[in-house]
């Protein structure tokens, strides 16, 4: 009391952070997941956890006949029901995949076709998203379908190098189209995916150009009607095309475009990436990448393949969040520091209520209405030696039927790709135009697109022309 009037002073408690990954994902809205087998369902796995993958027992050699049918579905059942009772999602995994295929080995695309039907209605919508297709492209940074079986089913009917036509046989089209049908026709919510690895960043060692990655985007961007979810697996190591890029998330922005949703799918990182530290060195990258995602609003999802080093498929190289075995597990550095980058949450902070807005003045002047046209804005993510540009498009006060974007790079700096858009010049003046799906823009709508580039991008100043 002061002069018979009393101080006050209020303040709003800052939202406490959680204690358990899931938790922690969920209020940044993602799930993060753990794979598993039935033996290793311990109750860690319902505390931390909040979405689960069979790690083999939905693969085709654990529980495909040789006509599609479905055989051995009692450890799988067992994972359902388990994420069931502990409110986790399920990702089925795999259906179609060159490896571990069992009696579907050598199958015909009719056989495939009868066992995508089969493992979509077995378990409904108690599997929320499926790996339709599995590692459909070839190693060491070519660019290039496997070629082996279910690809040895492939046909590029008029030779000019792709299978995206209509007379084209390709497994993965007509594997995604078969399972759109039968989500339709059975009234599903799953989400249907492509799942592979090396697809992370858009560079690998050395700034070369990620084919792999490039690949797999052009796979979505074609059959973008049947694929709900692309999968980077995130198997870091110190191979030059799977080590973690400066522009993991540009690459993961890149597929959201398209508008799709994006998981990393089977997360571990070896310790040679951080000198064989399982410390703080460990700790930095596990951060690095889940901030990654986190930035990336339909980067929905990270999962973790296994929960201790001892079991896990790489057990030496130490890759995951937890020491110990056997249900007895010890937290490692980089179990929390995922956890203190999951409760940052999206905005890469802890997370405090927002300050409302004052209210606005009872008058204003009227602002003045948008120009027709178009108007292009851009933002940067630079590092040494490279840069990825997303550029929004805006529709003014009249609806356009086109457009394009010119900007003009500093000596030195080249588009090596780009992306929802059509490029013209690689160096000095360059011009993007809209692809065939989203040129039309009504008023006041926007677009991105995006490029790649070496060198030093300084700072670019699109132009946006109406066509």
């Amino acid at each position: 009391m002061a002069g018979g009037a009393a101080i006050v002073q209020s303040t709003t408690p800052a939202a406490a952070a959680e204690t358990t990954l899931r938790a922690a994902a969920a209020k940044a809205g993602l799930f993060f997941g753990v794979a598993a087998s039935p033996g290793r369902l311990s109750s860690i796995v319902g505390q931390e956890f909040n979405q689960l993958t069979p790690e083999n027992d939905m693969k085709p050699s654990t529980i495909a006949t040789s006509s599609g049918g479905l055989q051995n579905t009692g450890n799988a059942d067992t994972l359902v029901n388990h994420a069931q009772t502990n409110s986790m999602l399920v990702r089925g995994h795999t259906m179609v995949w060159h490896s571990q295929a069992g009696a579907l080995q050598g199958a015909s695309q009719a056989t495939l076709n009868t066992f995508i039907g089969n493992a979509l209605t077995r378990w409904g919508n108690k599997v929320a998203y499926w790996d339709v297709v599995n590692e459909a492209l070839d190693d060491n940074n070519t660019g290039n379908r496997r070629t082996q079986w279910p690809h040895s089913l492939n046909r590029d009917a008029n030779g000019d190098g792709d299978l995206f036509d209509a007379t084209d046989t390709d497994v993965i089209r007509d594997s995604f189209t078969r399972a759109k049908q039968v989500v339709q026709a059975n009234g599903l919510t799953t989400k249907l995916c492509i799942n592979d690895y090396d697809v992370e960043g858009l560079t690998v060692r050395g700034g070369t150009a990620n084919r792999k990655a490039n690949a797999l985007y052009d796979i979505v961007r074609n059959y973008r009607q049947l694929i709900d979810c692309v999968g980077f697996q995130a198997h870091f190591n110190d191979n030059p095309n799977s080590i973690i890029s400066d522009d993991l998330q540009a690459n993961i922005q890149r597929f959201a475009d398209l508008g799709v949703e994006v998981h990393l799918t089977e997360l571990d990182i070896d310790d040679d990436l951080s000198n064989n530290d399982i410390g703080q060195g460990q700790a930095d990258n596990y951060r690095k990448v889940v901030r990654a995602c986190l930035n990336v609003a339909k980067c929905t999802g990270i999962t973790v393949w296994g929960i201790a080093d001892s079991e896990s498929w790489r057990a030496s190289e130490r890759g995951l969040l937890f020491t110990g075995s056997s249900g007895n597990y010890q937290k490692k550095a980089a179990y929390t520091a995922v956890l203190d980058e999951l409760n940052k949450g999206r905005g890469g902070s802890s997370s405090t209520p927002p300050v409302p807005p004052s209210d606005p003045p009872s008058s204003s002047p009227s602002s003045p209405p948008a120009p027709a046209g178009c108007t292009a804005t851009v933002s940067l993510n630079s590092w040494t030696g490279g840069f990825v540009a997303t550029v929004t498009v805006t529709a003014g006060s009249a609806p356009v039927n086109g457009w394009s974007v010119g900007v003009t790079l500093p000596s030195g700096a080249t588009v090596s790709n780009s992306w929802n858009s059509s490029a013209t010049g690689t160096s000095g003046a360059v011009r993007f135009a809209n692809a065939s799906y989203n040129g039309r823009l009504g008023a006041g709508q926007s677009t991105e697109f995006g490029f790649q580039g070496t060198g030093s991008a300084g700072s670019l100043t699109p132009t946006c022309t109406a066509t």
